[in-house]
Protein backbone atom coordinates (compact mmCIF):
# COMPACT_ATOMS: atom_id res chain seq x y z
CA UNK A 1 0.00 0.00 0.00
CA UNK A 2 1.74 3.22 -0.94
CA UNK A 3 2.29 6.03 1.48
CA UNK A 4 -0.69 8.21 0.73
CA UNK A 5 -3.29 5.92 0.40
CA UNK A 6 -2.04 4.47 4.15
CA UNK A 7 -2.15 8.17 4.98
CA UNK A 8 -5.33 8.76 3.24
CA UNK A 9 -6.80 5.77 5.28
CA UNK A 10 -5.85 6.76 8.55
CA UNK A 11 -6.50 9.95 8.09
CA UNK A 12 -10.65 8.99 7.53
CA UNK A 13 -10.21 6.69 10.30
CA UNK A 14 -8.92 9.26 12.87
CA UNK A 15 -12.07 12.20 11.47
CA UNK A 16 -14.35 9.45 11.99
CA UNK A 17 -13.02 8.74 15.67
CA UNK A 18 -13.24 12.54 16.28
CA UNK A 19 -16.99 12.80 14.65
CA UNK A 20 -18.06 10.58 17.47
CA UNK A 21 -20.20 11.99 19.56
CA UNK A 22 -19.64 12.08 23.18
CA UNK A 23 -22.28 14.23 25.01
CA UNK A 24 -24.76 16.60 24.03
CA UNK A 25 -28.26 15.57 24.02
CA UNK A 26 -29.40 18.68 20.92
CA UNK A 27 -26.82 17.54 18.50
CA UNK A 28 -28.49 14.93 16.07
CA UNK A 29 -26.66 11.71 15.82
CA UNK A 30 -26.87 9.26 13.10
CA UNK A 31 -25.48 5.90 14.62
CA UNK A 32 -22.88 8.05 16.73
CA UNK A 33 -21.78 10.33 13.85
CA UNK A 34 -22.41 14.05 14.09
CA UNK A 35 -24.55 15.17 11.39
CA UNK A 36 -24.06 19.17 12.23
CA UNK A 37 -22.56 20.79 9.59
CA UNK A 38 -18.56 21.43 10.04
CA UNK A 39 -16.77 24.13 11.25
CA UNK A 40 -14.40 26.01 9.96
CA UNK A 41 -11.90 25.08 13.46
CA UNK A 42 -8.67 23.59 12.83
CA UNK A 43 -9.26 20.02 13.46
CA UNK A 44 -6.73 18.64 16.76
CA UNK A 45 -3.99 17.10 16.35
CA UNK A 46 -3.08 13.81 17.69
CA UNK A 47 -1.42 13.81 21.01
CA UNK A 48 1.93 12.43 19.96
CA UNK A 49 2.95 13.75 16.31
CA UNK A 50 6.52 12.08 16.52
CA UNK A 51 5.98 8.52 16.90
CA UNK A 52 7.98 5.86 14.37
CA UNK A 53 8.27 2.66 13.88
CA UNK A 54 11.41 0.78 13.61
CA UNK A 55 11.50 -1.82 11.83
CA UNK A 56 15.16 -3.66 11.62
CA UNK A 57 16.17 -6.44 9.89
CA UNK A 58 19.53 -7.87 11.92
CA UNK A 59 21.48 -9.38 9.22
CA UNK A 60 24.98 -10.83 10.44
CA UNK A 61 27.95 -9.90 11.87
CA UNK A 62 31.59 -9.94 10.25
CA UNK A 63 34.80 -10.57 11.82
CA UNK A 64 33.51 -10.20 15.07
CA UNK A 65 35.81 -10.53 18.50
CA UNK A 66 37.64 -13.74 19.93
CA UNK A 67 36.13 -14.43 23.55
CA UNK A 68 36.52 -17.84 23.98
CA UNK A 69 39.32 -20.14 24.55
CA UNK A 70 38.80 -22.17 21.10
CA UNK A 71 39.16 -19.36 19.29
CA UNK A 72 35.71 -18.14 18.70
CA UNK A 73 32.51 -16.41 20.42
CA UNK A 74 28.68 -17.46 21.06
CA UNK A 75 27.59 -13.81 19.97
CA UNK A 76 24.28 -11.89 20.66
CA UNK A 77 23.32 -8.80 20.05
CA UNK A 78 21.21 -6.18 22.13
CA UNK A 79 19.23 -2.95 21.15
CA UNK A 80 18.91 -0.54 23.43
CA UNK A 81 16.78 3.15 23.29
CA UNK A 82 16.88 5.63 25.98
CA UNK A 83 18.87 3.74 28.33
CA UNK A 84 15.53 0.93 27.82
CA UNK A 85 16.60 -2.67 26.18
CA UNK A 86 14.12 -3.28 23.28
CA UNK A 87 15.43 -6.34 21.90
CA UNK A 88 17.63 -9.17 22.27
CA UNK A 89 18.61 -11.21 19.68
CA UNK A 90 19.70 -15.35 19.47
CA UNK A 91 22.57 -16.66 20.51
CA UNK A 92 24.72 -17.88 17.67
CA UNK A 93 27.64 -20.57 19.37
CA UNK A 94 30.84 -21.08 17.95
CA UNK A 95 30.97 -18.50 15.49
CA UNK A 96 32.71 -15.06 14.44
CA UNK A 97 30.48 -13.70 11.28
CA UNK A 98 27.24 -15.12 12.55
CA UNK A 99 24.09 -14.60 10.46
CA UNK A 100 20.96 -13.91 12.35
CA UNK A 101 18.50 -12.51 9.99
CA UNK A 102 15.82 -11.52 12.68
CA UNK A 103 13.35 -9.21 12.60
CA UNK A 104 12.16 -6.91 14.84
CA UNK A 105 9.86 -3.48 14.96
CA UNK A 106 9.94 -0.75 17.55
CA UNK A 107 7.43 2.14 18.66
CA UNK A 108 9.90 5.48 18.93
CA UNK A 109 8.79 8.01 20.35
CA UNK A 110 11.26 10.55 19.68
CA UNK A 111 14.47 10.30 16.90
CA UNK A 112 16.96 12.01 19.06
CA UNK A 113 17.80 9.17 21.44
CA UNK A 114 20.23 6.55 18.74
CA UNK A 115 19.74 3.35 18.66
CA UNK A 116 22.50 1.86 21.13
CA UNK A 117 23.74 -1.90 19.51
CA UNK A 118 25.83 -3.82 21.88
CA UNK A 119 27.22 -7.34 21.25
CA UNK A 120 28.00 -9.99 23.93
CA UNK A 121 29.69 -13.15 24.14
CA UNK A 122 27.36 -15.44 25.57
CA UNK A 123 29.15 -17.50 28.63
CA UNK A 124 26.69 -20.54 30.26
CA UNK A 125 27.42 -19.39 34.27
CA UNK A 126 29.29 -16.65 33.75
CA UNK A 127 29.36 -12.58 33.23
CA UNK A 128 29.06 -11.94 29.26
CA UNK A 129 31.80 -10.67 27.88
CA UNK A 130 31.28 -7.43 25.56
CA UNK A 131 32.25 -7.38 22.21
CA UNK A 132 31.89 -4.35 21.06
CA UNK A 133 29.19 -1.70 20.46
CA UNK A 134 27.61 1.10 18.30
CA UNK A 135 25.49 3.93 17.87
CA UNK A 136 22.46 4.15 14.91
CA UNK A 137 21.48 7.95 14.62
CA UNK A 138 17.55 7.65 13.62
CA UNK A 139 17.82 11.30 12.79
CA UNK A 140 19.81 10.46 10.33
CA UNK A 141 17.41 8.11 8.59
CA UNK A 142 15.12 8.66 5.47
CA UNK A 143 11.54 7.95 5.84
CA UNK A 144 9.50 4.98 4.31
CA UNK A 145 13.28 3.54 2.98
CA UNK A 146 14.89 0.74 3.88
CA UNK A 147 18.37 1.21 4.18
CA UNK A 148 21.09 -1.26 4.17
CA UNK A 149 23.50 -0.04 7.44
CA UNK A 150 27.37 -1.66 8.26
CA UNK A 151 27.81 -0.26 12.01
CA UNK A 152 31.37 -0.99 13.12
CA UNK A 153 31.82 -2.07 16.57
CA UNK A 154 33.71 -0.28 18.79
CA UNK A 155 35.05 -0.32 22.58
CA UNK A 156 34.75 2.61 23.85
CA UNK A 157 37.70 2.04 26.05
CA UNK A 158 39.68 1.17 23.05
CA UNK A 159 38.31 3.08 20.27
CA UNK A 160 41.10 1.97 18.29
CA UNK A 161 40.53 -1.67 18.21
CA UNK A 162 38.97 -2.85 15.17
CA UNK A 163 35.84 -5.45 16.46
CA UNK A 164 34.38 -6.21 13.54
CA UNK A 165 30.79 -4.96 12.41
CA UNK A 166 27.23 -5.31 12.36
CA UNK A 167 25.10 -5.71 9.04
CA UNK A 168 21.29 -4.21 9.80
CA UNK A 169 18.42 -2.99 7.61
CA UNK A 170 16.34 -0.39 8.57
CA UNK A 171 13.29 1.11 8.00
CA UNK A 172 11.89 4.25 9.62
CA UNK A 173 8.11 5.05 9.68
CA UNK A 174 6.17 7.78 10.90
CA UNK A 175 2.91 6.37 12.36
CA UNK A 176 1.66 9.38 13.73
CA UNK A 177 1.71 13.56 12.76
CA UNK A 178 -0.32 15.83 11.09
CA UNK A 179 -2.93 14.49 9.00
CA UNK A 180 -4.83 17.15 7.70
CA UNK A 181 -2.14 17.32 4.82
CA UNK A 182 -2.65 13.32 4.32
CA UNK A 183 -6.78 14.61 4.35
CA UNK A 184 -5.67 17.38 1.18
CA UNK A 185 -4.71 14.06 -0.88
CA UNK A 186 -8.46 12.33 -0.50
Amino acid sequence: MSFFLSAAISAITILLSCAILVGGADVPTLHGINIVEPSNEELPLPSKPGMYQLDIVLKKGNNLAIRDRGGTSDPYVKFKIAGKEVFRSKTIHKNLNPVWDEKVSLLVESLREPLYVKVFDYDFGLQDDFMGSAYLHLESLEHQRTLDVTLDLKDPHYPNHDLGSLELAVTLIPKEGDFRAAVSFL
